[in-house]
């Protein structure tokens, strides 16, 4: 990349030196600066390309000059292919008006009127309220083409837009006229591929109207296109830019060069010569964030100051520019009702499909389509849950409960004015930073303790649940601190039951167990809520069998916490829970057909919940683990997709969910004899891994798979330091005999016996075979008890 950039730099300074010396300088100056033959070439093409693209036969000024009928009037508009004119036609008593367009002789063929004549009764048909009527067409005596239109009363479009101060939105409603416009044509099979501000008028109504489609091309029903005229560089596309063939891909192209300009008040690729254009075409180089394009004349023209302007847009309106602005045809908009789509969506505050939706993102975009809603439903219902809580007090504890909703309405206002950007003139708060301005706030609104550490556990539970663990472990940890009082423990219970879990994720093993057992304990002697006792008998069986603890009591436990949430009506979520923890536990023990029973109930559950993707996502992945170790690995790759896929959806590429689902995949990649295509997943994602810094324990399994495809494909050394990395890694994690010590150990001695060193592999082959012959009751297992066996026996040596 960075020879790229140097060879770029210096191919531009050439250019710059080189463009405007006559072409006997030019070579001279070639052969002096350009010692490189190589380079020599690739800037002489740059030179003529600039100067095919900016050379043009001159147009006649306005005059008196008649052109068959029509007489030119005034010049009413240039560009790079021909000069616009007030032109009128006497018809009988009655003088028309109409808009004469001289072309430059470059750019048209010699058989464009011949076309345009065949092709006119196609063109005829866009007759739609923001497209210009093509009226005629014909040749000058001096032979120079030309083309008439319908005169439209009106103001180019970024002229009537800054001349108006029109805001973000006012330009997205014109911008929306537009694509209506080229969907039509689109529809008649006519693509325009000359779209720019000075092709687009606003009438003083506001009605856009759209020039030019005289010279367009037909769409042929053979799929083939007809010619086309030499657009203008800084909008077109790169396959006009480089001759290639075009389509209607190449119109949304340009339709994102317009937004941009309409939205940061310059085109996407600032003021690149047409040279420039040619050779980022040829790399398919992409344009910056508009954001960034912003000045602060651009701001005032837009009612805004430059921090606001480029808040507004970034984000969505960045990210649909983006899409249009790709290199290739293919990664674009399929359609321009795909880009309008997007931004009505937009303007509605509902999640575009240029953006990943990612959890926090959909959250953000609700959050902001519904905040007075919300902020009154969030008041009412963290109300009610409070007030559950007091129930059973006597009558005129009506009155404290009117206090609290009060309260509780007042501290959501307060949030939803903290997170509203319109309010601060900040971005909209992030889930994490809303979650964190709540914390810091309750206390100011709710002022008996017991109200408070309702309060407080439920905005951990939520930072717990969005994954800011960090967060919710500092939260977590002052209200176990604060809960001394007798009617504080069942509070406690399930604070120390989701700290406990944050720890053993953490890998501080110890201290997990020790928060999870008090969360047990305290569950089972105080008056807790049922719901409480049942998930804090889940985080305890389920994180002690999971850590390497294994025992039939916690089995039972999780057995019994399932048949008692589904007596009573457990809510959907804790359910799912639940389920999910005691399936997880049931492949853990090598029932593997009850797990994958568990797991399509829960994936047939989470299918009624449109925002359960990381759920759904969580399930294929234990469905495509529970065929993978049941011999069918085949069968898991679907599944393993599914999850992987479902996570990049939910929660990026680069989530844990997503990372988590790498090594399974890869693993069934090897088992299918596809080692390759493991290591070179896996590579590809191991940096992220590292970036990451995951401290859980089952995070190792990327260590681990991606070891053993090193092996499978005989990179013996690789597989060696991977495995002693796992060893490490797990130190400290989970218990000593834990099966992923004995996959470690297997991992590091099949490496060492790969590489022929069989004396230091011997020790790793039984301490594997010691772990993994323990307890072995899946088919999985086995088939790792025999693998560290047949390891033993090879690395023994024999009398």
């Amino acid at each position: 990349m960075d020879r790229d950039a140097d060879h770029w730099s210096e191919l531009q300074d050439l250019f710059n030196r080189l463009e405007g010396l006559a072409p006997a300088e030019r070579e001279a100056a070639l052969e002096l600066h350009a010692a490189d033959p190589q380079l020599r070439s690739r800037v002489r093409k740059l030179l003529d390309a600039a100067a095919a693209m900016d050379t043009a036969t001159p147009l006649p000024k306005p005059s008196e000059r008649c052109i068959g009928p029509y007489r030119l009037v005034r010049e009413i508009g240039a560009g790079g292919i021909g000069t616009v004119y007030l032109a009128t036609r006497q018809v009988d008593d009655v003088l028309l008006r109409s808009a004469l367009k001289l072309l430059v002789r470059h750019a048209v063929d010699a058989g464009f009127l011949e076309r345009f004549h065949r092709e006119q009764q196609h063109l005829a048909a866009l007759d739609h309220p923001n497209i210009t009527r093509l009226l005629d067409a014909g040749w000058t005596e001096d032979g120079q083409p030309f083309l008439v239109m319908e005169y439209v009363e009106g103001s180019h479009l970024d002229d009537y837009c800054d001349s108006g101060g029109l805001g973000i939105e006012a330009r997205l409603r014109l911008f929306l006229q537009i694509c209506d416009a080229v969907a039509e044509a689109h529809r008649n099979l006519i693509v325009h591929l000359d779209l720019k501000p000075s092709n687009v008028l606003v009438t003083p109504a506001g009605a856009v109207k759209l020039l030019d489609f005289g010279t367009s091309k037909l769409i042929r029903p053979d799929g083939t296109m007809t010619a086309t005229v030499m657009a203008t560089p800084a909008y077109s596309s790169p396959e006009q830019i480089l001759n290639r063939p075009v389509s209607t891909a190449s119109d949304i192209y340009a339709l994102g060069a317009l937004l941009a300009e309409l939205l940061c008040g310059h085109p996407p690729f600032g003021n690149v010569s047409a040279a420039g254009r040619v050779e980022g075409a040829s790399r398919e180089v992409e344009p910056a964030d508009i954001a960034t394009l912003a000045d602060a004349a651009a701001a005032r023209s837009r009612g805004l100051n430059l921090p606001r302007l480029r808040q507004a847009i970034s984000g969505d309106l960045a990210a649909i520019v983006a899409v249009c602005l790709r290199p290739r045809p293919r990664d674009r908009y399929l359609s321009v009702e795909a880009l309008a789509e997007d931004i009505r969506r937009h303007l509605a505050t509902e999640p575009v499909t240029a953006r990943r939706h990612t959890l926090r993102y959909r959250a953000g975009k609700f959050l902001r389509r519904r905040r007075a809603p919300l902020g009154v439903a969030l008041a009412l219902l963290m109300a009610a849950v409070t007030g559950a809580a007091f129930a059973w007090r006597q009558e005129h504890q009506i009155f404290l409960e009117a206090e609290r909703s009060a309260r509780m309405q007042a501290l959501m206002s307060s949030l939803f004015k903290m997170a509203n950007p319109d309010y601060t003139g900040k971005p909209i708060a992030t889930v994490p930073e809303f979650l964190r301005a709540g914390m810091t706030s309750l206390p100011k609104f709710l002022h008996e303790p017991a109200d408070l550490r309702q309060g407080q556990l439920g905005l951990a539970i939520s930072m717990f649940e969005s994954g800011s663990l960090d967060d919710a472990r500092a939260a977590l940890a002052a209200i176990i601190a604060g809960a001394t009082s007798p009617d504080a423990q069942a509070v406690k219970a399930e604070a120390e039951a989701y700290a406990g879990d944050i720890e053993i994720r953490k890998g501080n093993m110890d201290a997990g167990r020790r928060l999870l057992a008090d969360a047990y304990r305290l569950a089972r002697v105080t008056d807790a809520p049922a719901r409480v006792r049942i998930l804090t008998e889940v985080y305890y069986a389920y994180d002690e069998d999971d850590s390497g603890f294994r025992s039939d009591e916690n089995l039972r436990i999780l057995e019994s916490a399932a048949q008692e949430a589904r007596r009573i009506h457990l809510g959907a979520t804790d359910t799912a829970f639940v389920l999910n923890s005691l399936g997880g536990d049931l492949s853990l023990r090598g029932r593997d057909a009850e797990a994958t029973q568990i797991f399509r109930e829960l994936l047939a559950l989470y299918a009624q919940d449109p925002l359960a993707v990381c759920d759904r996502s969580a399930t294929y992945a234990w469905l495509g683990w529970l065929a993978d170790k049941s011999d069918d690995p085949a069968a898991s790759l679907p599944l393993f997709r599914q999850a992987y896929d479902g996570y990049v959806e939910c929660s990026g590429a680069d989530s844990h969910g997503a990372l988590d689902q790498l090594p399974y995949w890869g693993d069934a990649l090897v088992k299918t004899g596809r080692a390759a295509e493991a290591v070179q997943l896996l590579e590809g994602a191991l940096p992220t891994w590292r970036r990451a810094g995951r401290t859980d324990p089952e995070s190792s399994a990327m260590l681990l798979f991606l070891g053993r495809a090193y092996n499978a494909t005989g990179q013996f050394a690789k597989g060696d330091s991977l495995g002693k990395e796992m060893l490490a890694f797990l130190d400290g994690k989970v218990a000593h005999d834990d099966r992923s010590f004995g996959q470690a150990e297997l991992l590091v001695g099949e490496a060492l016996a790969g590489e022929r060193r069989l004396r230091e592999a011997e020790p790793h082959a039984r301490r594997a075979y010691e772990i993994l012959s323990k307890n072995v009751v899946s088919r999985y297992g086995q088939a790792l008890r025999a693998e560290s066996a047949s390891l033993v026996q090879a690395v023994t040596p024999q009398p």
